[in-house]
């Protein structure tokens, strides 16, 4: 998705093409989370075997961060990635965005290593 000229690097056309239909999704839509951290879960339907799932990322964060004034990428705290291999012309992004709860999470998993702790115990 990059190119390299010497020593410039720039984006590829195929880049800025991913990019353009993200944005061009994203144009008259909302950014309701402030400047608040948020989590990412992105299933990504790609009909290569071979794709990098890392490579759908970065675009996507760019290209939020271009559309929405609030938005910056040093506010995501958790992404969830998946990949699922579709026929070609059906690949896809599913893209859902949430308030990053990460104090919640860490006090339930806190809960559950506590109880998983007295139950390991032994009896005496």
């Amino acid at each position: 998705m990059w190119n390299r000229r010497g020593k410039t690097t720039f984006k590829s056309a195929d880049y800025l093409q991913y990019q353009n239909d993200i944005r061009d999704q994203l144009i008259g839509t909302d950014w309701p989370f402030g400047s608040g951290q948020v989590s990412f879960n992105i299933t990504a339907g790609v009909s290569n075997r071979g794709a990098d799932l890392d490579n759908v990322i970065k675009p996507i964060l760019d290209t939020y961060q271009g559309v929405y004034e609030e938005f910056n990428d040093n506010k995501v705290y958790n992404i969830e990635l998946e990949k699922r291999i579709v026929k070609r012309g059906r690949e896809y992004l599913d893209i859902r965005i949430r308030e990053y709860e990460g104090d919640k999470t860490k006090e339930t998993q806190q809960e559950e290593r506590s109880e998983l702790s007295k139950e390991d115990k032994p009896s005496s």
